[in-house]
């Protein structure tokens, strides 16, 4: 046994600056958002609150001192049986086939019933068993075990959160000894010296993201390495601007996985004697291939699942190579919409390759669908609006690949429907409707009207027709003659589309642009699209 490592954080005196000490503690009651509880460690204060902006501040109202930073000289919980860490003690102990990270704080907290507090002595360990492959925390308060987990799996982050004192110590926070960066630095090359003792290749156990729990995402994330030693980092603190938990819904799409997926990963790696890439591709009913091996990552989960679950293997070969070549566009200003419509666009390619392959598989190959995959997606949202007697003649006629958009638009466009009323309520046609510049801009409202501007303006909008309604709306431009220039698909108070004649980009008519950025501004809608260009 070996201690390799300590670090300490605050002292009897409430001073941050010098010793780290936390200087007030905030809860926020339990089923009472926007209701808080705070104590004042200056002056001995207690007080309530109600309003909060931003957290990134609080004055005291019994002595007047202000005290700056959630993780810092703040501690701030929302979970009703957390306690707060006050002085805290922090070791990195080195046994021959273990190593433990041993936590002992004096902590505080709250009684938001009573609106009192108490103060208590915990100890939590975090042990990384490496003869095993495993590794466990538990806590104790007051010498009482309160909570034992097995860790190690990406679900820890969630369930730990505000229950671990890792999760309320800023990664920068001033320390009395030591420091949280070399503390980790020490710990992450004591696991890389017993791993390269069993055999193993060295492995980088290092997260990058946000600071504000760099600390208790890093011990997660070396913890799964002990676990799962050839599986790839989970980036606890966040990747490109998003949050680990917003990562998990729309990266890794956790939700369409199957249940329990990853321990049952782990049963199959040590029956089978497995590696961990080999078992979740087992779990996930993927094929064992050398392309799926080299291609497998957390974000193409969902996407190889949609691809590998196509009636052929052929047509799962083509599908989730075209996913490779796909790249996810991760607009940070709108994140969630994109990942939304990556998620969309998955789905709607492995719908054509099924409904398309087999007449057209000598030359659908996964170069071809990346190189044009909006037109096939477009295409098959006219083949949905296809009525019976349009898909006997396309089964009749013998129709080229290239011309299948085309042909689609034409024939649905030219489909003898009754009129159609469009469920748009009058107050939201009166919003669309503006007169920018001298161009008039107005809502598409019937079925008839949407399939003679699809005729004029050359384009595949008479395939929309379906989509119509309280969503999504038509917005066509006229100029002073009365003559159609443009179209606007406007879903969600946002611009996605705008085509001037035969699908081409708004931009390329400066006018149309200008008038159509007005538009928006007037209108109150948002542009998410580059068929529209800023203007000086």
């Amino acid at each position: 046994m070996k201690k390799i490592a300590e670090c300490r954080v605050g002292a009897l005196v409430p001073d941050y600056l010098r010793y780290g000490t936390p200087t007030v503690f905030v809860t926020e009651k339990e089923k009472y958002n926007g209701i808080y509880y705070a104590y004042c460690d200056i002056c001995g204060g207690m007080f309530k609150f109600n309003r909060w902006y931003r957290r990134t501040s609080l004055i005291c109202p019994c002595c007047g001192r202000k005290h700056m930073g959630i993780g810092r000289e703040i501690m701030f919980t929302s979970y009703a049986g957390s306690v707060l860490p006050y002085r805290t003690r922090m070791t990195v102990i080195d046994f021959k086939d273990k190593i433990e990270v041993r936590l002992v704080y004096d902590g505080l907290r709250f009684d938001c019933e009573k609106e009192t507090i108490t103060w208590h002595k915990v100890k939590e360990v975090f042990a990384f068993n490496i003869k095993e492959g495993c590794a466990y925390w538990k806590q104790i308060i007051d010498k009482q075990i309160v909570a034992e987990k097995e860790i190690g799996y990406y679900a820890d982050m969630d369930d730990m959160w505000q229950k671990t004192v890792l999760s309320f110590l800023h990664y920068r926070r001033i320390t009395k000894k030591g420091s949280f960066a070399a503390l980790l630095r020490e710990l992450r090359d004591c696991v890389n010296r017993h791993m390269t003792k069993k055999g193993y290749a060295r492995k980088s156990c290092y997260i990058r993201g946000s600071e504000n729990h760099r600390l208790y995402g890093s011990i997660l994330a070396i913890a799964r390495k002990v676990r799962f030693w050839d599986a790839p980092t989970m980036p606890y603190n966040g990747i490109k601007g998003m949050s680990f938990q917003d990562w998990k819904a729309y990266q890794l799409k956790e939700q369409y996985l199957p249940e329990n997926w990853e321990f049952r990963a782990e049963q199959v790696m040590k029956k089978e004697c497995l590696s961990y890439q080999q078992a979740v591709l087992q779990v996930l009913r993927l094929p064992n291939t050398p392309f799926v091996r080299r291609n497998l990552t957390y974000e193409s989960i969902f996407a190889f699942m949609q691809a590998y679950s196509l009636p052929t293997l052929a047509m799962a070969n083509e599908a989730s190579k075209t996913f490779v070549e796909m790249e996810l566009q991760i607009d940070r200003r709108n994140v969630y919409w994109n990942m939304g419509t990556y998620q969309e666009k998955v789905m709607q390619i492995c719908m054509f390759i099924q409904t398309f392959y087999p007449r057209y598989q000598s030359i659908m190959t996964w170069k071809r669908i990346a190189g044009k995959m909006d037109l096939y997606i477009d295409t098959l949202r006219l083949w949905g609006c296809a009525d019976k007697i349009t898909k006997r003649e396309f089964y009749k006629a013998d129709v080229p690949l290239s011309h299948l958009h085309d042909w689609l638009s034409v024939a649905v466009a030219r489909q003898a429907d009754r009129e159609v009323v469009f469920n748009i309520s009058e107050e939201l046609k009166k919003s669309l409707r503006r007169n920018i510049d001298g161009y008039d801009f107005k809502c598409i409202e019937r079925k008839s009207e949407l399939k003679n501007a699809a005729i004029e303006l050359k384009n595949c909008s008479a395939g929309y027709a379906r989509r119509i309604g309280s969503h999504v709306q038509i917005v066509v431009v006229a100029n002073k003659e009365g003559k159609l220039t443009a179209m606007l698909e406007v879903r969600e108070h946002t611009i996605c589309q705008a085509k001037l004649f035969a699908n081409n980009e708004v931009y390329k008519n400066v006018a149309v642009n200008k008038a159509c950025i007005a538009y928006a501004r007037s209108a109150g809608l948002t542009c998410n699209t580059c068929d529209i260009e800023a203007m000086d």
